[in-house]
């Protein structure tokens, strides 16, 4: 980042940048290389442009222009769409989004907690296998049928698909 980046801008992208460390479909998605042998750079990438939306609204430029949930979620949509060849339908690009104006506008007031926090999550998540949660938690066991396969088709060792274009997927045990 640039020595002339205001505290805003730094405070936000360390909290960005640890969210979306956490979101389990593009922690997936770069630890597969879905987006190529570039995956870990295009997740920076990723960080960079929406920091660069953000960066816009500030003045001098009109509060008005700052991007909402919906269109941070939109621009998440599309990048893992066309970054990483992933369609998400799990509602975890709102979710990001939502934390990101949050990121954004506690920046904007010094807060830095949440920041901190989601630091301290990231850091614990480094070296570790991604895994993919649902919101509520659960390790995946409960999935719907219209998330498991998208993240999965794009395991080279997922092969299993039936005649619904569902991927298997066998519980470790035989169960």
């Amino acid at each position: 980042m640039a020595s002339d980046a205001s505290p805003i801008s730094v405070l936000f992208a360390r909290g960005l940048l640890a969210r979306i460390a956490l979101w389990p479909a593009l922690r997936i998605a770069v630890h597969q290389n879905w987006g190529g042998p570039q995956s870990a750079q295009k997740q920076r990438w990723l960080a960079g442009v929406i920091i660069d939306e953000f960066e816009a609204s500030l003045p001098p430029v009109s509060a008005s222009l700052t991007p909402d949930a919906e269109y941070i979620e939109t621009m998440l949509l599309q990048i893992m769409d066309d970054e990483f060849e992933v369609a998400l339908e799990d509602e975890s690009a709102f979710d990001v989004a939502r934390d990101v104006v949050r990121l954004w506008n506690d920046a904007k007031e010094g807060k830095d907690g949440y920041v901190k926090d989601l630091e301290m999550q990231a850091d614990r998540m480094k070296g570790k296998m991604p895994q993919y949660e649902d919101e509520s938690g659960s390790d995946g066991e409960n999935l719907g049928k219209e998330v498991v396969p998208q993240l999965l088709d794009r395991a080279k060792e997922v092969s299993n698909i039936d005649e619904d274009g569902f991927t298997t997927v066998k519980r470790k045990g035989g169960r």
